[in-house]
């Protein structure tokens, strides 16, 4: 098992070159080092990722000073519930933490609400920071943050 920061040609293959909005958005905050890209890998397959955005145009996600936002945590479903997203969080939480940043905040959409909400509330995201419709890392056709009909909340850590 490997944890690691990833560079800028995985995450173009993890992504298949997809040409979307969503990926030219994070291919442009991977260049411009806004944005890290995180993998967990076993056997030297890819099984999970998270990305850590230092900064945003939504300050109360990340404010590029002290606070962190963590976005895309993904564990494949035959990988989830053996510990990998656990070590996968904890690696990049230290990393941010190395930065000097003392808060970090997560997005729990509302697919799978009350499963995310345990998860991240064990990890520590505990404080509510806001509901919210704009989600600023999913861009759309028009190259505009999306915005959903329903809410989802931001949550916050203090490291």
């Amino acid at each position: 098992m490997k944890i690691r920061l990833a560079d800028i040609n995985d995450f173009k293959k993890e992504w298949n070159y997809s040409n979307t909005p969503t990926y030219k958005y994070f291919l442009n905050q991977l260049i411009n080092e806004n944005v890290e890209f995180w993998t967990i890998e076993l056997s030297n397959k890819l099984i999970g990722e998270l990305y850590i955005f230092w900064d945003s145009e939504d300050k109360d996600e990340a404010n590029g000073i002290n606070r962190a936002y963590l976005c895309a945590f993904r564990i494949k479903e035959e990988y989830q519930g053996q510990g990998y997203g656990k070590l996968l969080m904890n690696a990049v939480l230290k990393r941010i933490k190395s930065k000097g940043y003392t808060e970090v905040t997560i997005g729990i959409d509302n697919d799978n609400f009350l499963k995310l909400e345990e998860m991240y509330n064990k990890i520590g995201f505990i404080v509510h920071v806001k509901s919210t419709n704009v989600d600023y890392h999913y861009i759309n056709k028009e190259g505009k943050p999306t915005t959903y009909k329903d809410s989802y909340m931001l949550k916050k850590k203090i490291l």
